[in-house]
């Protein structure tokens, strides 16, 4: 009887090890499944998102360039108001190493995001996926917010509420200078 006892046991240590390994594995392939999706990359591969017109917006692109990125949603009335704006200064600022794109605050998917920005009459790109998470600009609680990076690539100002195409200019005159002094 305890020899019996004694290979139950074994059998119930073999079968215990083989689910503990077996769940070990599925924990390591779970996190880095995870890590994969959060980062959305892996070392070496660089970061690109798309636009609601399917153009790639590789993360080079940015570099030595001053980026804004606003935050917009279709409910947001001061949103809409800053729209005109925001494409004035989009046109006139195309070829002044600035680059300027929205980004939908609500997480629609492509269609709805072109839609929205369509129906808005957005004309500078608008990114279907959040950059927020690999830039880490920070938390949005109002919209519109828009946030303002150096060509260096660090996040230099936050603006919460409407913008005009002078006082966005003035902002970026603003900061480009201090950057010479």
């Amino acid at each position: 009887m305890q020899l019996l006892k004694t290979k139950s046991i074994d059998i119930a240590i073999r079968q215990i090890s083989v689910f503990e390994i077996i769940a070990v594995k599925l924990k390591i392939a779970l996190l880095l499944v995870a890590g994969t999706l959060l980062f959305g990359c892996s070392q070496g591969e660089e970061q690109v998102w798309t636009d609601t017109q399917g153009n790639p917006i590789p993360l080079s692109m940015w570099k030595g360039k001053w980026v804004i990125i606003n935050y917009w949603a279709s409910w947001c009335d001061g949103c809409i108001e800053e729209i005109p704006e925001l494409n004035r200064f989009y046109q006139h600022n195309q070829d002044k190493n600035v680059l300027l794109y929205g980004v939908n605050y609500d997480h629609l998917t492509a269609q709805e995001t072109q839609q929205a920005a369509s129906k808005a009459g957005i004309q500078f790109p608008v990114i279907i996926d959040d950059p927020n998470p690999v830039m880490q600009l920070g938390e949005i609680t109002v919209v519109p917010t828009t946030f303002i990076i150096n060509p260096a690539g660090k996040l230099v100002k936050t603006i919460t509420g409407i913008n005009t195409e002078k006082s966005l200019h003035d902002t970026l005159k603003t900061l480009q200078n201090a950057k010479t002094n």
